[in-house]
């Protein structure tokens, strides 16, 4: 498998590549401008400077007598010489040299061929092959200052090319120079980014950060809860598959959940609190929801909240489950050493021989669960409430605490199946309440049936402190629901370590 590049030598050689073609291109632009800059620089040079040697006295003087002369001679030289000349000559109609860097040259034809133009009184600028090799070639007219119509001889200048490129080449030290520098401060600049992008993104490569993507989105669309992630304004930035299934359940619309307000997935946002790291019970339409909300922090700034709605209804089922696993376990432990107490006591009632006394033990062992159900069979006319109180009786015995329940009068038969549910389910959230606290060996439970309400009474012997947790087990907005939904009323009042439940639910007889 072909290993990929790291992003830190990716961002850095993609800037440092990005910088040498835009330098390079800049380079050869500014060279080649320069190059032509400094061409025609010169070439004005040599054509003022011609007509400047044009008009002087001793070029005047030494082309209207047609003949050379020495101090012309030193002039021309000094004069390419002050302005790095390579030559400065002087020659008259015929193109004959009058001066010349080379004595020998004087009073010789001046080769070349390019200064015809020139001859026939025009400027002209040209380059050509001479004595002194190829060079670039100013050529001036110079005309008689009695007669200007007259034309008397010719001016040329020049520089040979080889050392017009030494100039260009000089000059162009200081690009040069630049471009080194420009290049070493991409390269820096180039690490710096990286390892900026670098650190905000977690030092994590670009396929790490892909998979990462992948593995996000897969967890957020496969989990059947609901997972939002909002702003501070509350409006949904980032939704799962189960979220948009909801939402789409409550608005009948097929529109994007993302961009949409909180409250169209949440109706009721006033029974929840947003900065309570707990679980909280949540209603909605009829079906109650687990509530979490966590918050998003970014350079230790909040900017945001990811929520948490998942079914109640089964995690509450799956908690009872485990609670009442745990409680089995525990009471298995504890029944097992009891059983094996009064196997022996049975076991040596019957090797003595002694049946009457074996009669009465096992009477007494049997007689309270035997009186209780018999009892119950005649008071609780209603069979689901009837089974419910004795697997509740079981459940609290495996905590060591003997649920005492007295009925009066008898409950009668009730047919209407929703309004046995709701009472259950308000007897089987307190008990489920009761059961996180130590409730001693007895807990009284009165159930009173009159004018079709059932008055349902608990006296609990709890600290203060345990007292102030049942309730706040008992005022959650979940549970306050469950009672409005099902048209209870629970009332609590306390006196010392004394705290009584008196819970009213509607119950309606069977009328015959």
């Amino acid at each position: 498998m072909k290993k990929s590049w790291r992003l830190w030598s990716l961002l850095s050689v993609a800037f440092v590549v990005v910088l040498l073609v835009v330098t390079s291109l800049l380079y050869g632009l500014i060279l080649y401008q320069n190059s032509r800059y400094m061409r025609k620089t010169e070439s004005q040079l040599l054509l003022d400077l011609g007509q400047q040697l044009a008009i002087e006295p001793q070029v005047q003087s030494a082309l209207a007598e047609n003949k050379p002369s020495e101090e012309l001679e030193k002039y021309t030289v000094e004069v390419a010489k002050i302005h790095r000349l390579d030559f400065a000559v002087v020659m008259n109609m015929q193109a004959i040299r009058l001066t010349h860097p080379d004595e020998a040259m004087i009073g010789k034809h001046f080769k070349g061929g390019d200064e015809a133009p020139a001859l026939e009184g025009k400027n002209h600028l040209s380059v050509s092959h001479g004595t002194l090799g190829e060079s670039l070639r100013g050529f001036v007219p110079v005309f008689s200052i009695d007669q200007p119509e007259k034309q008397i001889g010719v001016v040329a200048l020049g520089i040979r090319v080889q050392s017009l490129s030494s100039l260009i080449k000089n000059s162009r030290e200081g690009y040069t120079i630049a471009l080194l520098l420009s290049i070493a401060s991409g390269i820096a600049a180039a690490s710096a980014l990286a390892y900026y992008l670098k650190r905000q993104l977690h030092s994590l490569e670009p396929q790490e950060i892909s998979r990462l993507f992948e593995e996000r989105n897969a967890m957020l669309d496969e989990t059947k809860d609901v997972v939002v992630v909002v702003d501070l304004k509350k409006r949904i930035n980032l939704a799962n598959i189960a979220a948009s299934e909801l939402f789409q359940r409550l608005t009948g619309s097929q529109a994007a959940l993302v961009g949409q307000s909180l409250n169209q997935l949440i109706l009721d946002e006033k029974q929840l609190d947003f900065f309570r790291t707990a679980e909280q019970l949540y209603r909605q339409n009829g079906q109650d929801y687990l509530f979490s909300a966590a918050p998003i922090i970014v350079n230790q700034k909040q900017i945001g909240w990811i929520i948490f709605l998942r079914n109640a209804t089964e995690s509450l089922f799956v908690m009872d489950q485990l609670a009442n696993t745990t409680a089995y376990a525990s009471a298995l432990q504890s029944q097992s050493h009891e059983f094996m107490n009064k196997l022996h006591v049975i076991y040596g009632l019957a090797d003595l021989q002694a049946y009457d006394e074996l009669k009465i033990y096992l009477d007494d062992i049997l007689s309270p669960e035997k009186e209780f159900s018999h009892r119950l069979s005649f008071l609780v006319q209603n069979p689901q409430i009837a089974g419910f109180l004795i697997g509740e009786r079981l459940k609290f015995a495996e905590r060591k605490t003997q649920l005492m329940i007295e009925i009066t009068p008898e409950i009668p038969s009730n047919q209407n199946t929703e309004e046995t549910k709701g009472i259950i389910d308000l007897y089987r959230y307190l008990h489920h309440s009761l059961l996180q606290f130590s409730l001693g060996k007895e807990l009284p439970m009165t159930i009173h049936y009159e004018a079709d309400q059932l008055t349902t009474s608990y006296l609990i012997y709890l600290a203060e402190t345990e007292q102030l947790q049942l309730q706040e087990h008992l005022t959650t907005n979940f549970f306050q629901q469950m009672l409005q939904d099902r048209q209870a009323d629970l009332t609590i009042e306390v006196q010392a370590e004394l705290l009584t439940l008196q819970l009213k639910t509607s119950y309606h007889e069977v009328k015959t």
